[in-house]
């Protein structure tokens, strides 16, 4: 059967295209239409007095009104006064739009004459400013080299230049109008790392105050991810760089406090950060003189807003984690310790330090564990655990160092361990069944095959920490309360002349600690012992490793007496001391950065020589050459790498001065002046003499007065 034929008849198409023409004819310029239809987005005629939409819905209110209703005799109409000629002026704008729009491209017909009469002015280094950043896995970009492919002017940005970005139903048009309130304004602030200012604030008006451009933005971002320890585990990094393409807007766009705090981190790993100028412009709202200084100010305004609206918390978690490490960093002690204990208390209402069926027994209907909503994904459930953990491990490394008390009960932690670092980049689901609990017995010391890796070793040391710190803290109330695990053996220990004093080392608790130490290192599965296996480093497992050698000396540092025959304290603090010297120096040999393995390993370098410093002394002493000669050895090694730290980063340079302090006082001023450097340095494992027989050095009186003051767990008189 013949198809029905398509053409259609000179009727019909004359019909079509006087219809085309009238519906042509009434379509209005923006903001003609009357302000009623406007609101309620209706179509209008625009017809003076009064549009007919607006006369038809005056009509059928009336018709339709209650008895008694009393209605306006005329319809509510009202336009925008027009000043335009009623005969349209081609030579001239017709609306404020227009113009804005010429304004707008005689601007960029400025700027584009500005770059081609000094093409050099925005280069970084010998490339071209329009090179776009396509990897930062070269060093070159960090620690004092500039960029050969970045550009922190570039504007070029994946942006509409008329910032439809801000809105996915806007018209360009009317972002124009929000273009024309910012051209205003005599000082964006958005600015580049310069000092000079950028026109993100104007290409995107959604876009939050105080942060760098979005290319500035991406490369801090990145250089935070790629250097900053465990910044892979607290974010799922693929995740967060593809949620930065957002716009500022959408609500899955990175929460402004967390992108502030991995500015004013990644910033610390980049030479393209410079200082901001001190001229008044630069400072904003009375923010702080540096980059870095600005932008945490910045995140704790934009966290502290965050948290008065009760949204994101668990993103302000994250954000207070990042906060905190960058104090700590930076040596401000009291901020860091504030800090820490603020994070470690926002995941407690976010129910991150319990997992079901663990929760509290309480029928209350106040007694909801969590206040924010369950996970939509394992990446999301995983990343949430993983977050508490490194918020528990920051706050318990701070604490480890100083006497004050820890934020949170181990006690009141019931929560899984996290997965291998595979399941989570993956999203691989791990059933409960097959994972270990914080609480179950003997967790620290039991490593299954398939869960466990330098990370879950990292936790598993961190919560060895926790215990000692929890017994030197603990011990004196508990031995008062009359605990037996806390009451010293009255026989004293074997080989010791002083029986009968009550010495704290004799506790069954103390045993017990001591023992778990060199058992939870003798559980390191083989291929996790070497943290630097490959020639790269595993920063993970070298902190884990170095936190069990770390954990022997704070637990018998307090009890040792350098230079007492048979003291099995001193001898344990010497070993240990060499076993983190020894993974220093193996680390220093690989062509590894040292500062990107975080605070927390300078912590353990720190003790090692404050231990050494000691025996220094009681070798001074003694007059013994060789284990002088051994020992400032040693000492010089930790601290002239401390010291090349300390260049960058605040926290080694305070560290490297507290070691010399310790040292001036010790040994005297003539040790304070570092030797340089040999080019081989020999390893602790290769020097020729014991500890048991450094130990035998006799003490001295001016040593023991250089005692820790702060150890709650001395030797009782």
């Amino acid at each position: 059967m013949p198809k029905a034929s398509s053409a259609t008849s000179p009727s019909s198409a004359s019909t079509r295209s006087s219809t085309a023409a009238y519906q042509n004819a009434q379509v209005l310029r923006r903001n003609q239409a009357c302000h009623q239809c406007r609101r309620r987005k209706l179509k209008c005629d625009a017809k003076r007095p009064s549009c007919s939409t607006c006369v038809r819905s005056h009509a059928y209110a009336v018709a339709h009104a209650p008895p008694g209703t009393e209605h306006a005799p005329h319809p509510e109409c009202t336009f925008d006064e027009v000043s335009e000629p009623s005969v349209v002026d081609t030579s001239e704008p017709k609306n404020r739009f227009e113009r804005l729009e010429n304004r707008i491209s005689e601007l960029e017909a400025l700027l584009q004459e500005k770059d081609q009469a000094s093409p050099t002015d925005k280069a970084v280094g010998p490339t071209r400013a329009g090179s776009a950043v396509s990897s930062f896995d070269s060093a070159s970009l960090y620690f004092g080299f500039q960029s050969d492919s970045f550009d922190l002017n570039d504007n070029s940005l994946p942006v509409d230049p008329l910032g439809t970005m801000s809105s996915p139903n806007s018209s360009p048009l009317d972002d124009l109008a929000g273009i024309a309130a910012f051209l205003g304004t005599p000082a964006p602030s958005g600015y580049t790392t310069n000092g000079s200012y950028n026109r993100m604030d104007m290409m995107t008006p959604g876009w939050p105050r105080h942060l760098p451009n979005l290319s500035t933005l991406r490369h801090l971002v990145e250089a935070y991810f790629n250097f900053t320890p465990l910044a892979g585990r607290m974010f799922h990094a693929p995740t967060f760089l593809a949620s930065l393409s957002l716009p500022p807007t959408h609500p899955k766009f990175p929460l402004p406090a967390t992108l502030h705090a991995m500015c004013a981190m990644g910033s610390m790993y980049t030479a393209a950060i410079t200082h901001m100028p001190s001229d008044a412009n630069a400072v904003i709202d009375g923010l702080g003189d540096t980059f870095a200084e600005i932008q945490i100010r910045a995140a704790k305004n934009a966290l502290a807003a965050s948290l008065r609206a009760t949204s994101n918390i668990f993103e302000s978690l994250q954000a207070q984690v990042i906060i905190a490490s960058w104090y700590w960093y930076n040596a401000r002690w009291s901020e860091a310790c504030v800090a820490f204990a603020v994070s470690l208390r926002y995941a407690v209402p976010c129910g991150l330090n319990m997992c079901p069926p663990f929760e509290s027994i309480s029928t209350s209907s106040m007694s909801r564990s969590s206040i924010i909503l369950p996970a939509t994904n394992v990446i999301e459930d995983e990343m949430r655990r993983n977050t508490f953990w490194i918020a528990y491990m920051m706050e318990r490394h701070f604490t480890s160092i100083n006497s004050f008390a820890t934020f949170l009960d181990d006690e009141d932690i019931c929560q899984m361990l996290p997965v291998c670092a595979e399941q989570f980049d993956r999203g691989i689901l791990v059933p409960p069944l097959d994972r270990q609990w914080s609480h179950d017995h003997h967790v620290i010391e039991t490593q299954p095959e398939e869960q466990v890796d330098s990370f879950v070793l990292h936790v598993k040391a961190t919560m060895l920490l926790s215990k000692i710190k929890q017994f030197n803290c603990r011990y004196k109330a508990r031995k008062h309360r009359g605990d037996p695990d806390y009451q010293p053996d009255p026989n004293g220990l074997p080989g010791l002349p002083r029986p009968g004093l009550g010495l704290t080392t004799t506790t069954r608790a103390f045993r017990e600690l001591d023992d778990l130490i060199v058992t939870f290192r003798e559980s390191f599965p083989p291929h996790l012992r070497d943290p630097m296996a490959g020639g790269t480093i595993d920063g993970s497992l070298l902190t884990a490793l170095s936190s069990t050698y770390f954990a022997t000396i704070i637990l018998h540092e307090g009890h040792a007496h350098v230079g007492q025959p048979a003291c099995v304290s001193s001898c344990k603090i010497l070993a240990s001391s060499r076993a983190i010297l020894d993974l220093l120096h193996s680390a220093y040999s690989t062509s590894h950065n040292l500062a990107t393995l975080g605070v927390f390993p300078m912590v353990c370098w720190f003790a090692a020589c404050r231990v050494l410093i000691r025996f220094l002394r009681s070798a001074l002493d003694a007059k013994s050459q060789e284990h002088i000669t051994a020992l400032r050895t040693e000492i010089d090694f930790i601290r002239t790498v401390i010291t090349d730290i300390g260049e960058s980063f605040p926290h080694a340079q305070q560290y490297g001065k507290m070691l010399t302090d310790y040292l001036s006082q010790t040994c005297g001023k003539e040790f304070v002046q570092a030797r340089s450097m040999p080019a081989i340095i020999p390893s602790p494992s290769q020097q020729s003499q014991s500890s048991d027989e450094l130990s035998m050095v006799p003490d001295s009186p001016q040593l023991n007065l250089n005692l820790d003051p702060h150890h709650p767990a001395m030797v009782e008189a």
